[in-house]
């Protein structure tokens, strides 16, 4: 009888805690390779990244950030008369406040960058975002991997979906690896 009166204030600790925990939310997305996010996109740009700016919607319930672009060189799709496109993307900080959307690509002003972008949106988030840095040993724009740490994923048949190298590749090569894929 103890242990059932024990299990009964358990059980009512329980019913009124629980709804006070905050809510857990996951984000999930599907593992893409090159060639998925290279016909996936209708835009394929090199780029440095100008400015972004966070702030409230209009209900002041969710945090957007805006990231303008000045394209550098575009593998897919046509660039806009000005050069620059913007971005806007769920996540970011307004005041002291931050918001944070895990696996979306993260921008910081001044950076280069590869992105692959379909309507104005990164393709598979963090995934079609690759940062591009100078190589002075080697004398040449490399492209990092894409950020796939957080990206668990298998193909239609339930295998692990394959991944990209993790290590940096020579721009060149990967333009021309991306313009094989979409055939330009």
């Amino acid at each position: 009888m103890g242990s059932l009166r024990r299990l009964v204030q358990v059980l009512a600790i329980l019913a009124w805690a629980v709804p006070a925990l905050p809510v857990a939310m996951a984000t999930l997305m599907r593992a893409m390779d090159l060639a998925e996010l290279a016909t996936s996109a209708d835009q394929i740009v090199v780029c440095d990244v100008v400015s972004q700016e966070s702030a409230w919607d209009d209900g002041h319930r969710n945090i957007y950030t805006t990231i303008e672009i000045s394209v550098r060189e575009s593998w897919k799709g046509a660039t806009p008369a000005d050069g620059r496109i913007r971005i806007r993307q769920l996540g970011g900080t307004v005041g002291d406040i931050e918001m944070t959307v895990h696996g979306m690509a993260r921008f910081t002003p001044g950076e280069r960058s590869l992105l692959f972008l379909r309507q104005a949106q990164v393709v598979g988030w963090s995934q079609g975002k690759r940062r591009v840095h100078w190589d002075s040993t080697n004398l040449r724009w490399l492209a990092d991997a894409a950020d796939q740490a957080h990206v668990r994923g298998a193909d239609a048949q339930g295998r692990p979906h394959a991944t990209e190298p993790d290590q940096p590749e020579a721009l060149e090569r990967l333009r021309e690896r991306v313009r094989a894929l979409i055939g330009n």
